[in-house]
């Protein structure tokens, strides 16, 4: 216990290490030539050429402004006078300038040439973790609206949770909480926070995916057996769900689970075993659809893939060819596959899996998608089975049991 206690905390300490507020210092500068019948009116001209240069401003509210100011061999005394009127006539956008060259010619007139500049500093907060922008992001929803079936859903939510974040190809989003959220800014906004904690606000991030789920039935019953006389307990499970592509609130992937699980103890264990075998395969639809499994290695006859896979799972690989397109919409709809063999997960470790080569000869880039041993079961769950439950006229539900 003390063991997981250090390493639980040395986690959390590592976790918060790269939070930070970053500062970053730019400085953006135009040039500009003026001519003027004084050395004044052509600095001034000068400036306001590369004003123009930097940002299109109003440069006529240069013009307007004046000094009476004299100026020496150095010019700070321009420096000084003109830099309060730069900044105002441009709005900010350029703060300070110095004189490069100015020279008469035969005529008598001056000519300038000046470098004016706008210094900038930015602050940004810096999540801790890997860089979000490397990861599509989804919501996870529990839609189902019978308010007996909820529990149930909220324990399938969290579980289908678990399962995304251990797949690493998810920014998975919480939308269930917000007033945590809510007294959290608050503290921010407060005069009890340092003034950088403000940089964590406006950093919220959208989704590009929406996981809608619904419980829809749910039963189970005490089966027991005339030869053995010992009993078991079966629950069945009936779950729609949809994928949806939120900025287009396209449906992207959509599917009805039924499932059922057998289990020789209590019906509160049956459920958790239930809800884990159909997070599962929810997750992993969702998965294959996005993020088709795909070989990131080949080493010492092992296929190695860079997320967490159950140890004994089975999969088909397939060598990717040419993009096919639809004859008519022109979308392309998939590419050639040339299967290239079966695999088996031997071991798996939180970031990586192993799994050994059955048949074929799989290679680096080949895609794997979950293998059925034809039985109907595969993986820790039921594939394409038939919902095998009648609705009484009554509106009852008979499992057959």
């Amino acid at each position: 216990m003390r063991a997981f206690k250090i390493l639980f905390f040395a986690g959390l300490l590592s976790l918060s290490l790269n939070a930070e507020v970053v500062t970053k210092t730019s400085t953006k500068s135009s040039t500009g030539e003026g001519v003027g019948i004084t050395r004044e009116a052509a600095i001034n001209n000068a400036i306001i050429e590369a004003v123009g240069k930097m940002s299109g401003v109003n440069i006529n509210a240069l013009k307007k402004s004046h000094t009476s100011s004299t100026s020496d061999n150095k010019g700070t005394n321009i420096q000084d006078s003109y830099s309060e009127e730069i900044s105002r006539a441009t709005k900010g956008r350029a703060d300070t300038f110095e004189v490069n060259s100015i020279e008469q010619d035969d005529k008598g007139n001056y000519i300038a040439n000046v470098t004016i500049y706008k210094t900038t500093t930015t602050k940004k907060y810096k999540a801790p973790g890997q860089s979000a922008s490397n990861r599509r992001s989804i919501t996870v929803f529990n839609a189902t609206p019978d308010i007996d079936k909820r529990g149930i859903g909220n324990n399938l939510q969290q579980q289908i949770i678990t399962d995304l974040l251990q797949s690493r190809k998810f920014n998975v989003l919480e939308r269930d909480t917000p007033g945590y959220y809510e007294m959290e800014k608050s503290l921010i906004k407060s005069g009890d926070a340092a003034s950088d904690e403000v940089y964590k606000l406006k950093n919220v991030l959208a989704t590009d995916y929406i996981l809608l789920f619904s419980v829809s039935d749910i039963d189970g019953g005490v089966k027991k057996s005339n030869l053995t006389g010992k009993t078991k307990v079966e629950v069945e499970m009936k779950v729609d769900y949809r994928v949806l592509l939120f900025a287009t609130r396209q449906i992207k992937f959509s599917n009805t689970l039924v499932m059922k699980t057998t289990i020789k103890d209590d019906s509160i264990t049956a459920d958790t075993a239930l809800i884990e075998q159909i997070a599962g395969r929810i997750s992993s639809d969702i998965l294959n659809a996005i993020y088709p499994l795909k070989v990131a290695s080949v080493e010492n006859g092992e296929v190695v893939f860079s997320q967490t896979l159950n140890q004994g799972d089975t999969y088909e690989c397939f060598a990717l060819g040419k993009a096919i397109k639809d004859s008519y919409t022109k979308e392309t709809t998939g590419r050639v596959e040339t299967k290239s063999g079966d695999i088996e997960v031997v071991r798996s470790t939180p970031k990586l899996s192993y799994a050994k080569i059955t048949s074929g000869s799989v290679k680096v880039g080949d895609i794997c998608r979950p293998l059925s041993n034809g039985s109907g079961s595969g993986n820790g769950y039921t594939i394409g089975r038939d919902a095998n439950y009648k609705i009484d006229e009554n509106g009852g539900v008979n499992l057959g049991f």
